[in-house]
C-alpha cells in the first residue's frame, strides 16, 4: 500500500467547448509516500493551457507561474499518462486537501480525455476532513486551508513556496506523516465506485417546485415569535432569488411578518434555511433565522 499526496494549480476560463467555465490545471505536484508514510518520491509537471493562454490576476498573483512557463510546459494528456506511470501498479490511496482538487482533476479528465474517472485511483480520502475531525482543527463546516493546518501541527514551511503544486503537496504530505493513525484513519477512505463518482459529480441545486416530496410540510410553517401561534399565509407562495416567499400575519398579536425558505438539494439530504422577518412600523425589522439539514 502506498500514498499519493497531490495538489493541483489552475486557472479559470469561459470555454465554449466545455459549454461554460472551466478550470484548466496549470501545474500538478505529487509525493508518493509507502505504507510506512515515509517519501520515496516526487512528481511534477507544468501544463501548457490551451483554453486561456492568459491567466487571471488571481491565480498569476497567488502562484507566481509566469506565461513563459507555461509556454514551455506539457500537455494535460501527456501530464496524465506520465502520471499515470509514476503512480505504478501497487495499490494506492489518493489524498488530496479537501475534495476541491479531485474535483477539478476529474473535470479535465473529462474535458481533455473524455474520461469520467481517474484511472490510476482506485481509493481516496479527503485528508483536510481528516485532519479537522481527528485533530478538532477549524469549526463545524468551516474548512481549514493548508497553511493553517500546518502552522497548527507545528509544520515549518521554510523553504517551500506556497500555492505552488509541488510544495504544496509536500506541506499536505507533511501532515498526513504527523497525523494519520491507521485505525482512525480508515473510516475516511473511500472505495473509488460508482457511488463514490456518483457523489463527486452531483451537483447541489436549489429546488423550485414548492410541491416536491423533499419538501417536508412542516418547512412551510411559522410561529409568531411572541406567542407561539402558526402564522397565516397572506398570499401564495413565491419564488425568486433562488428561495420561497410570502407575507404572513399572526391574528392573536396583530403582527405581519415576511417568511422566506430555501430548500438545496445535496446528495443524500436538503439542506433548509428559513427566516422569518417582522414588519415594524418605524420600518425597521426583526430577524428570526434557522438551518437544518434533512
Amino acid at each position: 500500500m502506498q500514498y499519493i499526496v497531490a495538489d493541483l494549480e489552475w486557472n479559470g476560463a469561459y470555454s465554449k467547448k466545455a459549454h461554460g467555465y472551466f478550470n484548466e490545471i496549470i501545474e500538478i505536484g505529487a509525493v508518493k509516500l509507502n505504507e510506512r508514510l515515509e517519501l520515496t518520491d516526487t512528481f511534477h509537471a507544468v501544463i501548457k493551457p490551451i483554453v486561456s493562454r492568459k491567466l487571471t490576476r488571481l491565480v498569476s498573483d497567488l502562484t507566481n507561474i509566469t506565461g513563459e512557463e507555461l509556454q514551455d510546459g506539457t500537455t494535460f494528456i501527456a501530464a496524465a499518462a506520465e502520471w499515470q506511470r509514476w503512480v505504478g501498479e501497487e495499490e494506492s490511496i489518493l489524498l488530496t486537501w479537501s475534495t476541491t482538487d479531485l474535483s477539478v482533476l476529474l473535470e479535465n479528465y473529462r474535458f481533455h480525455l473524455k474520461r469520467d474517472r481517474v484511472p490510476f485511483m482506485t481509493k481516496y480520502a479527503d485528508l483536510q476532513a481528516y485532519v479537522q475531525a481527528h485533530n478538532k482543527l477549524g469549526n463545524a463546516g468551516q474548512q481549514v486551508g493548508l497553511a493553517r493546518a500546518c502552522e497548527a501541527l507545528g509544520i515549518s514551511d521554510e523553504g517551500l513556496e506556497q500555492h505552488r503544486a509541488l510544495d504544496d503537496s509536500r506541506m499536505t504530505a507533511a501532515i498526513a506523516q504527523k497525523t494519520i493513525e491507521r485505525e482512525a484513519f480508515l473510516p475516511f477512505v473511500r472505495e473509488a465506485d460508482t457511488a463514490f463518482y456518483d457523489r463527486l459529480n452531483f451537483k447541489p441545486y436549489y429546488i423550485r417546485d414548492a410541491g416536491s416530496p423533499l419538501i417536508a410540510r412542516q418547512h412551510w410553517r411559522f410561529r409568531c415569535p411572541a406567542c407561539g401561534r402558526v402564522l397565516r399565509n397572506r398570499k401564495e407562495w413565491r419564488f425568486y432569488n433562488q428561495a420561497f416567499w410570502v407575507e404572513m400575519v399572526c391574528r392573536t398579536c396583530d403582527k405581519t411578518y415576511t417568511a422566506r425558505a430555501q430548500f438545496r438539494k445535496k446528495f443524500d439530504s436538503v439542506e433548509v434555511k428559513r427566516k422569518l422577518t417582522e414588519k415594524l412600523a418605524d420600518d425597521k425589522q426583526k430577524t428570526n433565522e434557522e438551518r437544518t439539514t434533512v
